[in-house]
């Protein structure tokens, strides 16, 4: 199912709740606001929004796979729910709760756009760059840093990936994941066409040049 399959669903299931939710912020009635989005979330999914912010990524993800496939709707129906939860923190002016609402949201946007075949470069994603627009002030953890990063790959971003690729060397690596990534990124890179690099805003030149980069990071 696309990202816009997701949206038109959750407008026909969840739209006017989420109006509800909406209009809660607008009145600033904060308790009942969260109220309904704890409502709604039991009754997607049969926990609160506080268990689906606070359990291990991993093992909400685990909750929403099945015989190894990701259920990407639930994905994005709850990243929905958390984005509406950070909102009305922020909106309350709790900036550490709202932080980790709109993360986890971004996360599994991530992690259901990286499953999407049918998406690229040319396709903006409102939810997406909202979320990015929000949390630009803010340091983003390296998992989410790595995530986006994959999505900007995947996506035929390779410029904008590079470019955080770059950020996310200048840290702590001790476990050699962002080097095995950036490294996979510019093999797998020198075996597109020059067409395709220059549509990705990308050269021959920047693989062999990223490359010396990684070399001289391992030296």
């Amino acid at each position: 199912m696309s990202q816009r399959d997701y949206i038109l669903r959750i407008a026909e299931e969840f739209g006017r709740a989420l109006a509800q939710v909406l209009y809660n912020r607008q009145i600033k009635d904060y308790a009942a606001a969260h109220k309904l989005i704890d409502e709604l979330c039991k009754q997607a999914f049969g926990m609160g929004i506080g268990f689906m912010r606070s359990v291990p990524e991993e093992t909400l993800l685990s909750i929403f796979t099945s015989f190894d496939t990701l259920d990407t709707e639930k994905c994005w129906l709850l990243a929905i729910f958390l984005k509406a939860e950070g909102d009305i923190y922020q909106d309350q002016g709790n900036t550490s709760e709202s932080y980790y609402s709109y993360i986890r949201s971004l996360n599994l946007i991530l992690e259901v756009l990286l499953l999407d075949t049918t998406h690229s470069s040319k396709v903006v994603v409102p939810e997406l760059e909202d979320l990015l627009s929000i949390l630009s002030d803010y340091e983003l953890p390296t998992k989410t840093k790595l995530l986006l990063f994959q999505y900007l790959d995947h996506a035929d971003m390779y410029a904008k990936a590079e470019g955080l690729l770059l950020e996310m060397l200048k840290e702590d690596d001790p476990d050699g994941i962002i080097f095995t990534h950036g490294f996979s990124f510019y093999q797998r890179l020198k075996g597109k066409s020059d067409a395709e690099l220059r549509a990705g805003n990308f050269s021959r030149e920047e693989i062999i040049d990223g490359l010396a980069q990684l070399k001289k990071l391992q030296s």
